[in-house]
């Protein structure tokens, strides 16, 4: 990964093939997007926008066929490098990427009637082939998520991608020009009272309104659970208890509560400031 930041980092021709180049192969796109990121975290809006111009054509033309997850990531990359350039505030940066995500899923609801319906479709394929192979009494759990849902889901995957984009275009960065850098600001990322307890009493509301709105509901928990693994990380270094991480990203993937406690630790920790209580590093001050 530092070879291929040393590659993009050398110029704007090197940039423009990796961004152009893993932004139409598939899967691949988010090494696009943290190109992005890197080039406009290092060298500004106009260098990093002239690349991410340049990535959004052939993007566009896969947008046209069918396919406008690249697209929305280059646009979305760009914006949250900005954001996190202009302010050196990862809690804004997270919402900015929540707010990408709430776009992109707002505009499918729009406009992208056509595209849901067709990933519908898909999905609807996938449950019944899965009902099938399943024990009766699951199968009959088994429930296709409507067209709000499958808006939401990709709305929560694209904010969640974009953040991960940043974390991997900033320490993309730190590798090159701040050895070590990176890792004192990952762990020091935490929301201030008033925006934590805002994202949170937001993100419940919708949890405990209607099935179609609850996924929903993790574009404004998501800037917590990033806040709350940045706490771990940082609980676990001071502990030197770092290969507990392999348990906690396994829990956090397969026990489905997990989340919701790290989600609950960064809200405490927006109110009571636990690294301070528990002697780690405090967070540099910084806007929020």
């Amino acid at each position: 990964m530092r070879a291929l930041a040393e590659f993009v980092m050398r110029g704007r021709r090197q940039a423009l093939l990796v961004a152009i180049v893993a932004s139409v192969v598939p899967m691949f796109f988010w090494v696009g997007a943290a190109a992005i990121g890197l080039v406009t975290l290092r060298r500004g809006a106009i260098e990093g926008g002239l690349v991410a111009l340049w990535a959004m054509l052939p993007c566009m033309v896969l947008a046209w066929a069918g396919e406008i997850i690249p697209a929305a990531a280059v646009a979305g990359i760009w914006v949250a490098a900005m954001v996190l350039r202009g302010t050196q505030s990862w809690p804004l940066t997270l919402a900015a990427a929540s707010a990408m995500g709430l776009l992109l899923g707002m505009g499918l609801l729009w406009l992208g009637n056509d595209y849901l319906a067709m990933t519908q479709k898909v999905v609807e394929t996938f449950f019944s082939e899965v009902a099938k192979q399943a024990d009766p009494a699951a199968a009959a759990q088994l429930k296709v998520p409507g067209v709000p849902q499958i808006a939401g889901i990709f709305a929560v995957m694209h904010a969640l991608t974009m953040a991960l984009c940043m974390v991997i275009a900033r320490w993309w960065q730190a590798t090159l020009y701040n050895p070590g850098g990176f890792r004192e600001e990952f762990h020091a990322i935490r929301f201030r009272s008033v925006p934590g307890l805002a994202l949170l009493g937001a993100g419940a509301s919708l949890h405990l309104q209607a099935p179609e709105t609850q996924v929903w509901a993790w574009l404004f928990l998501m800037p917590l659970l990033v806040a709350g693994t940045s706490l771990l990380h940082a609980l676990m270094s001071k502990r030197r208890a770092g290969g507990m991480l392999g348990f906690y990203y396994a829990a956090l993937l397969l026990v489905s509560p997990a989340k919701y406690m790290v989600v609950g630790l960064a809200a405490v920790d927006a109110l009571a400031d636990l690294r301070r209580l528990l002697k780690v590093a405090s967070p540099p001050s910084g806007k929020d």
